[in-house]
């Protein structure tokens, strides 16, 4: 009996069907290669290459030869006075801003959730730095700061005040970083603590209230509970990009006056590509990534137990 073209193609393929069969199986391996090899070229190169370049003393002169020094490089991290600034401005940094964003994107979802739900153009408004590039967050900030022409000196001109060299003071430049990265981030912890407060139930709410709970005790019994898993995500996520810093400082301060600025991503730049040296550079890149990490995973496993 002679078969159609379509009963033809309904057929399954048989086993050890030659090239065909093997395509088939196959397909979404290979449709995922070449993302797959572009991203561990990516990813796999650097991380390696930090390895081995941590143990070495690299010459910015390629025909010196590489010297390995094992630990040498992670042991002049404990006598290096610069490192330790950054280290510092760091965690000040991560500390100040992150609290900061998290108090204000509470504050403004409890705002939006109990009171102004309608109104969703000013939601839209209040996610709009978060979706500007980085970059120029930076420069806007910059032109406010700008000690001549700049908004922020106009207005302090305008209500009596002295102006102020912003970001070139060193009291105040850490607090013009920071403000920067508050308006930017906020939003974000924003995001997630409306959708945080969307998800809730209405059941333990209507109990409280029947029990006479004030909206206070709600707020601590019942909300900040049932959030905390956000909370967890977002404070960690904001943490980890934080510890990075990099943009907002290179743009406004250049790590100045005097240090004040400097981070451990400014630092790790300027120790490669301005003092071209690659192997100390590697090694503090090294040890800020193990912090990371195991910063990460302590975190998770205490948001588990928590549970």
């Amino acid at each position: 009996m002679v078969r159609s073209a379509t009963d033809m193609l309904a057929l399954p393929l048989r086993p050890g069907g030659g090239l065909e069969q093997w395509t088939e199986r196959h397909l979404k391996i290979l449709m995922l290669a070449p993302t797959l090899v572009l991203l561990a070229g990516l990813t796999l190169f650097p991380t390696i290459y930090m390895f081995t370049a941590a143990v070495q003393r690299i010459s910015p002169d390629p025909s010196v030869p590489r010297e390995f020094i094992g630990l040498g490089n992670f042991v002049r991290m404990l006598s290096d006075p610069e490192l330790h600034i950054a280290i510092k401005n760091t965690v000040v940094f991560t500390f100040s801003a992150v609290t900061l964003e998290f108090l204000l994107g509470l504050g403004l979802a409890l705002l939006f959730d109990k009171f102004i739900r309608q109104l969703n153009f000013l939601k839209t408004i209040l996610l709009v730095p978060m979706m500007i590039p980085p970059i120029a967050v930076a420069l806007t900030w910059k032109l406010i700061y700008q000690p001549q022409f700049g908004v922020l000196n106009e207005l302090m001109y305008r209500l009596g005040l002295p102006a102020q060299a912003w970001a070139g003071d060193v009291n105040l430049a850490m607090a013009t970083i920071i403000a920067a990265d508050v308006w930017e981030w906020t939003p974000f912890i924003f995001l997630l603590m409306l959708a945080g407060l969307a998800s809730l139930p209405t059941e333990p709410y209507e109990a409280a209230q029947v029990d006479g709970a004030s909206a206070w005790r709600q707020f601590w019994d019942l909300t900040i509970p049932f959030l905390k898993p956000v909370i967890a995500i977002a404070l960690l996520l904001r943490i980890m990009d934080a510890l990075r810093l990099f943009d907002l400082v290179f743009i406004l301060t250049v790590g100045g006056p005097a240090g004040a600025t400097e981070t451990l991503s400014l630092y790790i730049f300027k120790v490669a590509f301005t003092f071209v040296d690659i192997g100390y550079a590697a090694a503090v890149s090294l040890v800020v990534l193990f912090v990371t990490v195991g910063f990460s995973t302590w975190f998770i496993k205490r948001l588990r137990l928590a549970d």
